[in-house]
């Protein structure tokens, strides 16, 4: 079994609707995190470490169809958030709110996008006077080698890139559709951090069990300088059933053409 795979196979869930990733989709993840560990008491004796795995958040994609220039738009929604202890309640929240005008090809590059982000309590209140932040919202243009993102000062952020660029968003859309294959790409993270020269390798094929059928998978990684590889399984449809990598997974609930 791929390394990708020692925490989370059992959150897979296995898909048998039709389903055509080149036409208008909906889909949901469920982010698992691994966060720290725990010891059982067996037979009168201390066993452990073992790994404490919990959901911390969502994400929601929901794409349109492309038109004649091959031009699509995608929703996003991306919540993240966690506790300092996997037994305590969550108290922190981060959500990602997006719209991103892109190319169908290409690695879904993105031409316009606007994004809002906002924070709430990072620890409980209680222990710190520091409870939420004001939404942050900006627009972000990339056209002939250049990014530009727009925030809330005068000047904007620009980067140039090289490569063809991509983001986490949109590449999934593109590699369900088909339009991805190995090769070297720029990278917006998060639609604000540039990270260039990026690889994408194709990974080897596996046959893994998902709700006790074996189930074969092909995919993709993403690693590069400055970034913890992200390894993204397809099944036979192409939908991206997992996305693994910087000690979370994102795991697909739910999937439809809409």
């Amino acid at each position: 079994m791929h390394l990708s795979f020692d925490l989370y196979p059992q959150y897979l869930k296995r898909f048998s609707d039709a389903f055509n990733p080149k036409k208008a989709t909906r889909l949901r993840y469920q982010i698992h995190a691994m966060r720290n560990y725990a010891y059982r008491t067996e037979n009168g004796k201390r066993t452990g470490p073992f790994p404490q795995v919990r959901t911390e958040g969502s994400l929601e994609l929901e794409t349109n169809n492309a038109d004649l220039k091959q031009s699509k738009t995608i929703q996003v929604r991306h919540i993240r958030s966690w506790s300092t202890w996997t037994n305590q309640k969550h108290s922190s929240a981060q959500t990602l709110e997006a719209r991103i005008r892109y190319e169908a090809k290409n690695y879904g590059h993105p031409s316009e996008w606007d994004m809002r982000y906002r924070s709430d309590p990072v620890l409980p209140v209680k222990s710190y006077r520091y409870t939420a932040t004001a939404p942050f919202q900006h627009k972000g243009f990339a056209s002939e080698k250049k990014i530009s993102i727009q925030g809330d000062s005068k000047t904007p952020i620009e980067y140039k890139f090289q490569s063809p660029l991509s983001t986490f968003y949109t590449l999934i859309d593109c590699m369900q559709s088909g339009a991805v294959k190995p090769g070297t790409i720029d990278y917006l993270d998060d639609l604000t951090m540039f990270r260039p020269g990026l690889n994408l390798l194709e990974l080897p094929d596996q046959t893994i069990e998902i709700e006790g059928t074996p189930t074969d998978l092909h995919g993709f990684a993403l690693a590069g300088p400055a970034i913890l590889p992200l390894y993204f399984w397809m099944d036979s449809q192409s939908r991206i059933l997992a996305i693994i990598g910087r000690n979370v997974a994102y795991t697909l609930t739910h999937a439809e053409n809409s």
